[in-house]
């Protein structure tokens, strides 16, 4: 209850501030233009804005990162300027969104609002922060489905376009793979799984090699939910999802490979304070089920040298015969604020930013027509150790990824998380068995739910 009243004084705070933001003027000093359509591509130069535009551009990225890209679309669009606002000094995006809400609410003059995935981007859409995109998308005469691997629709609107793309996919030692007579998987289940991962295992002791590695996040108790398309979340649409079949195939894959000496144990994770890049990269596990991040770093970095050839697989089915390589996708998402005086030149550029703008960064993109063997290669480039990123199976896994349509987690995931994750450490630490588990994990989850009704 507590939070609601937060909630609700911060939603009233932020309404009364953004009233009076449509009394004060508009600071960028320029009338709104209809503007021209889509933006051309980049390196091709627009027609120059009837009057020159100041679009401001938020977001908590350093701004000697931003300035190179916002100096190239400022080249090819005569006419228009970029402002940067800085959100934070540390690229904490977190901080970030703080320093945004204060802005908006102090009447600051932005344009353009860079938010670092799902949740942010619905809270401020529900807020009314956000400018609908739709009119502008059909003006356009795209398809968004076409354009991006993430459909942003909220109830049938769309406030942001995709940006950057997060999805999950396995890491594996190619050279134990290797030395074991495996081959990279290309369309694997959990019982595939398991067994890489026994065949994985050697040795005892300090020097064991285990086959896998979970982490303490709540996702790695919930893999065999988070690989489908839908309802692939600890609470969808409000029903929370614990007393599922997903669940439970979750949870026995954990303490199968618990049992079974293939998985690193969860008492020495927690206990001894585990990372899994650390357990991945000095071999102390063999696989590992990760998020694109990671990709730079298989060519190795300061604090780990790449010693040994990583190689990609996709996400495994629940089951042979289901599809590989299906995962949730988040990312970051890029919109337009509702008191925004230059919609028009502000979607020009988030167009430009989220499609060729991307590619010139050479950022893993949820734009559809990325160059994949472009991006690989650039990756590659800014390696420490090139050859020991595996291409073959990098580019098969991100060609073939199917991100799941976009599942806006509810407010208060990170509570759910916190309790659901609180009930499975007992069963894995063989505390209370499994049906005990999803009936107490099910009714702390639930009193969550309605907590926040």
């Amino acid at each position: 209850m507590k939070k609601n009243v937060f909630a609700l004084v911060w939603i009233i705070v932020l309404l009364v501030a953004l009233a009076g933001c449509g009394n004060s003027n508009n600071t960028n000093g320029a009338t709104p233009t209809s503007g021209s359509t889509a933006a051309p591509e980049a390196g091709e130069s627009a027609a120059p804005s009837a009057e020159p535009v100041t679009i401001k551009v938020a977001n908590w990225s350093p701004a000697a990162d931003m300035e190179p890209i916002l100096q190239a679309y400022e080249d090819s669009h005569p006419g228009i300027t970029l402002e940067y606002v800085e959100l934070a000094d540390n690229g904490d995006s977190v901080a970030g969104m703080k320093k945004l809400d204060l802005l908006v609410a102090s009447g600051e003059n932005l344009d353009v609002v860079f938010m670092p995935g799902a949740t942010d981007y619905s809270q401020r859409a529900g807020l009314g922060l956000l400018a609908p995109l739709n009119d502008l998308i059909s003006k356009e005469g795209i398809t968004l489905t076409d354009e991006y691997t993430v459909d942003p629709s909220v109830d049938g609107k769309v406030y942001a376009l995709p940006d950057t793309l997060e999805n999950y996919f396995v890491l594996l030692n190619k050279d134990k793979l290797d030395a074991a007579g495996l081959a990279v998987p290309t369309d694997w289940s959990w019982d595939d799984y398991l067994d890489y991962a026994a065949k994985l295992t050697s040795g005892t002791g300090p020097s064991k090699t285990f086959g896998t590695y979970f982490h303490t996040w709540a996702m790695y108790w919930e893999l065999a939910v988070i690989n489908q398309e839908k309802d692939n979340n600890l609470v969808n649409n409000g029903i929370v999802n614990i007393d599922s079949a997903g669940i439970r195939q979750s949870l026995e894959l954990r303490s199968k490979a618990e049992a079974s000496g293939v998985a690193v144990p969860y008492a020495d994770t927690i206990s001894q304070k585990l990372a899994y890049r650390s357990e991945f990269f000095t071999g102390h596990a063999a696989m590992i089920v990760t998020g694109n991040w990671m990709i730079g770093e298989a060519g190795g970095s300061e604090e780990f040298p790449a010693t040994f050839t990583t190689a990609f697989a996709p996400m495994p089915s629940n089951s042979a015969g289901q599809p590989a390589g299906v995962s949730i996708a988040n990312g970051n998402y890029v919109g337009i604020l509702e008191k925004s005086g230059h919609q028009q030149e502000a979607y020009d550029f988030i167009r430009w930013y989220s499609t060729e703008g991307e590619q010139m960064q050479n950022v893993y993109s949820a734009w559809k027509k990325q160059d994949v063997d472009k991006f690989i290669a650039g990756v590659k480039s800014g390696a420490m150790s090139p050859d020991k990123i595996d291409e073959a199976s990098l580019a098969y896994v991100i060609k073939n990824a199917k991100p799941a349509p976009l599942s806006v987690p509810p407010t208060y995931q990170g509570e759910l998380e916190t309790a659901f994750t609180k009930e499975t450490e007992l069963y894995i630490l063989k505390q209370q068995d499994l049906e005990t588990t999803i009936k107490k994990a099910q009714a702390e989850l639930q009193k969550i739910v309605d907590a926040n009704k």
